[in-house]
């Protein structure tokens, strides 16, 4: 399936950088199914646990309204994807994701930042080439969200 991207080395949903972006499994279809009645936690930002008790120095949170069910899920599918991803790199890197939540069509996510540096150089990275193909996979630009960053130390 293709999709239209301000970046034409993203166009496919199933294959970024040649990697496959699994499918949403009967656990996450059940989560993912109760959040459409009522507030439900649906990834717990697993990336998150390589940092311990170390408190972040400054929290993004996120906010997308979906249209449908079908770019909702396309999302979560890569939200799960990239933290799959951190998770394998280890504390190497600075940021994490925080669980995500769906309430009926909308998501929320968190982004924690923990090094004060990589966070004045990348927290505008929402607005870059990359990303703003990442929401065009699911139908959105960076201007459909509801962004807030908080600085925690």
């Amino acid at each position: 399936m293709k999709t239209q991207s301000n970046n034409e080395g993203f166009s496919d949903i199933l294959n970024i950088q040649g990697e496959i972006i699994p499918e949403v499994d009967k656990e996450l279809d059940k989560l993912l199914k109760k959040g459409l009645k009522s507030k439900q936690q649906i990834l717990p930002g697993s990336s998150n646990n390589l940092f311990g008790k170390k408190k972040p120095f400054a929290i993004t949170s996120v906010k997308v309204e979906f249209d449908n069910e079908e770019d909702l899920r396309k999302c979560v599918r890569l939200l799960r994807w990239s933290d799959q991803r951190l998770l394998a790199m280890g504390s190497t890197i600075m940021w994490s994701w925080d669980k995500s939540i769906r309430e009926g069509m909308t998501i929320k996510f968190a982004v924690n930042w923990y090094d004060k540096e990589f966070f004045e150089k990348r927290k505008d990275s929402f607005k870059d080439k990359n990303h703003l193909s990442y929401f065009n996979m699911f139908g959105k630009g960076a201007s459909d969200m509801e962004i807030d960053t908080e600085i925690v130390k």
